[in-house]
């Protein structure tokens, strides 16, 4: 089992930015933030899904996955009419069969446009 460094770990906040049991990882949240100075990266979703997606995929290599191995994702958007711009953007960073997923728009921390979260799992076929 993975230990993430102390640099994955968001400081103060009360969550891990993965959890691994016997069969997945659990990823959570990741969002448009620049994991070295701690910003957004930008005020588009362009910026913020590719950036949310390296997030991710940084979490999962830390335990020796990659985005090949996710099976789930939760999706939650701050505008519905980012959804169209959204999907081309995500689509660049999966394969058929996609992940399944669901897409929820809502409030965002920090202001942000988009948040994800994921489920892997290793050897995903």
């Amino acid at each position: 089992m993975h230990k993430p460094n102390t640099s994955e770990v968001p400081t103060g906040l009360p969550f891990s930015p993965g959890i691994e049991t016997e069969s997945a990882l659990y990823v959570s949240g990741q969002g448009g933030i620049d994991p070295v100075t701690g910003q957004i990266v930008g005020p588009d979703i362009e910026s913020q899904t590719v950036t949310t997606m390296e997030n991710i995929r940084s979490v999962l290599l830390s335990y020796n996955m990659d985005l090949k191995d996710v099976v789930k994702v939760n999706v939650y958007l701050s505008d519905r009419h980012l959804y169209q711009e959204f999907n081309e953007i995500y689509a660049r960073f999966f394969q058929a069969p996609y992940p399944a997923r669901t897409t929820i728009y809502c409030n965002l921390n920090y202001d942000l446009l988009v948040e994800i979260d994921a489920i892997a799992v290793p050897g995903r076929k």
